[in-house]
């Protein structure tokens, strides 16, 4: 019962044997990431993280964020500290964290219609962009796998390939540099 893993030719690595029962697909990261201890930063706390992303997803205006905000200060209590004194705190904030992902890129799409063309606006994230986003995570990317391998089970006289991944087969082993 023992699975065989063939790395890609160009990765340079042996081939590794192991027993059905200590076989996984892919390795565990050698190295894990300790929880954020502030995952709200740039914000000051977690209240100020979700006031601000309470007033962006309610959709207030400029008068309405004021508000909420007096409204929080005058209820606040002491354990945390909330700093935000108008809108534009909450958008400093935001555009100190902008930098850290991919943002949206506007188009204007042009649509025949009638005797009239129409125009709409588009919103899009660059794929390439957010891709290199994910790829520069140090939470996300020891989790991503990029090593092409071909598996094997021994059948008691070979080993015979199986195909672990029915959406890729054999592709990306075909395509790997």
């Amino acid at each position: 019962n023992d699975i065989k893993c063939e790395h890609h030719p160009g990765s340079g690595m042996a081939p590794e044997v192991h027993t059905f029962d200590h076989f996984k697909c892919h390795s565990t990261p050698l190295t894990s990431t300790p929880p954020d201890k502030c995952p709200w930063a740039p914000f000051k706390s977690l209240l100020e993280f979700e006031i601000a992303e309470l007033a962006l997803e309610a959709c207030l205006n400029n008068e309405q964020t004021d508000h909420l905000i007096k409204l929080c200060n005058r209820c606040a209590s002491q354990q945390e500290k909330f700093m935000f004194q108008s809108h534009k705190d909450i958008c400093n904030r935001w555009d100190a964290v902008s930098h850290c992902i991919t943002g949206f890129t506007q188009d204007i799409i042009s649509v025949p219609y009638d005797d009239t063309i129409c125009k709409f606006d588009l919103y899009y994230w660059d794929l390439w962009e957010w891709a290199g986003d994910l790829l520069h995570n140090p939470r996300l990317f020891p989790h991503m796998v990029f090593g092409v391998q071909h598996f094997s089970k021994f059948d008691g006289k070979t080993f015979v390939h199986f195909i672990d991944k029915s959406f890729t087969a054999n592709t990306f082993w075909n395509v790997q540099v």
